[in-house]
């Protein structure tokens, strides 16, 4: 198969409207019906394969390269975020509106003395972004996003069932940390790693989250959801809360889910206008964050010092969790207060490398798994693969 000719963007947008009119592919792009013939005399003359259905009156792509066509193709940045900021009005006031129609998912905490409760900690799972390899072969998607979670999900009963050797567990904590979907804008040339728009992007994750708090649920006597927003994603629209984000789109729809199917032993909070949150599991304090306003490192180095041990004083925390940067590891701050930062299942790619994090690792880690007992923060910690 030949190699896929380099695009212009408004070519890519062009290829991503397919198929399509002449005139409706101007009223999309914005331009006139003689640009758009120019547009595709272009990409004609870059040997793609686009061809006229008289009968539907409508142009299409019929070139054997047309799915990874498809894969870089994208539409003008400016149409994306116009049609992004569409979507979150119209989706955040039908989910207010529903939401404010039904009782909050709010359930007391199951804790019994002596007794453990299981953590889970998600982060970046980065729903939409396409990851290749040197060779053009795909290693990331929405589909590879959604096994992680399922083997996320799988290990984590199967955790449960070897510390159950040791100790009991009456509830459990699913912490998401942000940037479960990946929006776009945060690192240039992002557009064109992305495979899924945002309502497929959102739908996906949602999905995919819902089934491994469901499953957690039934396996626990309580569930209690901690959700930060990530950084990606931050689009605007008039009409909405001013942090609204992909992420708030997801935890949303999650939340309704669950109200609707009446999953009654679940409780969930999202802190909605900032990138932290502070709550308590078995009266520790924790503290989580998403992490894009830190240091790569954790109390290591005179700025991440002074990042931690102000966070520290500002918000007296027990036990602290963060992500965005992708590289899993357990610090201490002051020698004292573990701080648990989460890996993210998605391979590689420039935004890693440019955080100085390339990776070359054989094992793709998931996710935190670590339990809280009545006289210590962290009794036990799994780090999670996908082996």
């Amino acid at each position: 198969m030949a190699e896929t000719p380099e695009l212009t963007a408004r070519q890519k947008e062009f290829i991503a409207h397919l198929p399509s009119s002449t005139p409706a592919l101007a009223d999309r792009l914005g331009i006139e019906t003689t640009s758009v013939e120019s547009i595709r005399n272009a990409i004609r003359d870059k040997d793609i394969g686009l061809e006229y259905d008289r009968e539907a009156n409508q142009w299409f792509l019929a070139d054997e390269r047309a799915p990874k066509l498809r894969r870089v193709s994208t539409k003008h940045k400016g149409t994306k975020t116009r049609e992004a900021n569409e979507l979150i009005e119209a989706e955040e006031s039908v989910l207010l509106r529903r939401l404010r129609r039904t009782d909050p998912l709010q359930t007391p905490a199951h804790e019994d003395p002596g007794v453990e409760s299981f953590v889970a900690v998600l982060s970046d799972l980065h729903f939409g972004d396409l990851v290749e390899d040197d060779r053009g072969n795909v290693v990331y998607d929405v589909e590879t996003a959604r096994a992680c979670v399922e083997t996320f999900t799988e290990k984590c009963l199967q955790i449960r069932g070897l510390e159950e050797q040791y100790t009991r567990f009456d509830d459990a904590h699913l912490f998401l940390l942000g940037d479960m979907v990946t929006g776009e804008g945060i690192y240039e040339g992002q557009v064109h790693d992305l495979e899924a728009f945002l309502a497929d992007q959102v739908t996906e994750s949602v999905e995919a989250l819902y089934e491994l708090a469901v499953t957690l649920a039934d396996a626990f006597e309580t569930l209690h959801i901690h959700c930060v927003l990530g950084n990606h994603g931050q689009v605007r629209a008039s009409g909405v809360s001013r942090q609204a984000n992909c992420d708030l789109i997801a935890y949303r729809w999650l939340d309704d889910a669950l109200r609707r199917d009446a999953v009654d032993n679940v409780s969930m909070e999202v802190a909605e206008a900032t990138h932290h949150l502070n709550t308590e599991v078995r009266g520790w304090r924790v503290h989580c964050r998403h992490g894009q306003d830190g240091q790569t490192h954790v109390d290591k180095t005179a700025a991440s010092s002074r990042d931690w041990r102000g966070w520290r004083e500002a918000h007296r925390f027990d036990i602290a969790m963060r992500g965005h940067y992708h590289t899993p590891s357990l610090d201490w701050v002051l020698n004292r207060y573990p701080v648990v930062s989460a890996p993210s299942p998605k391979p590689g790619s420039e935004f890693i490398e440019r955080l100085g994090s390339p990776d070359v690792s054989e094992r793709k880690p998931l996710g935190w798994a670590f339990g809280v007992g009545d006289s210590r923060p962290m009794t036990f910690k799994r780090l999670i693969d996908d082996r």
